[in-house]
């Protein structure tokens, strides 16, 4: 959804505008919908099952829009693991936001 939105991770939600939270609650609803059911999840392709994953597991793989390779880290109080673009997602500034 972030990748899809081009929101950086480290982003806060009170640093978006009401037009870039309701985009991303409309991305979110879109691929869920989109991936109802059996078979592999997607979240860039025109069809279920025929796309692929546009960062997830893509750890220094090109980017799917620029071709830079794909950043991860183990972020938040659970150190999950977190894929982005660095070039099409820039990290916030003015937030002390790093990775």
């Amino acid at each position: 959804v972030l990748w899809a939105c081009r929101v950086h991770p480290l982003t806060p939600i009170g640093d978006l505008d009401d037009a870039h939270r309701r985009d991303l609650l409309e991305m979110a609803a879109r691929q869920l919908r989109r991936n109802l059911g059996s078979g592999r999840r997607t979240t860039v392709g025109s069809r279920p099952g025929t796309g692929q994953l546009a960062v997830y597991r893509r750890h220094r793989k090109p980017c799917l829009r620029c071709r830079r390779p794909i950043e991860m880290a183990y972020l938040g109080r659970d150190g999950r693991s977190t894929y982005w673009c660095p070039a099409c997602h820039p990290a916030p500034t003015g937030t002390g936001a790093s990775v």
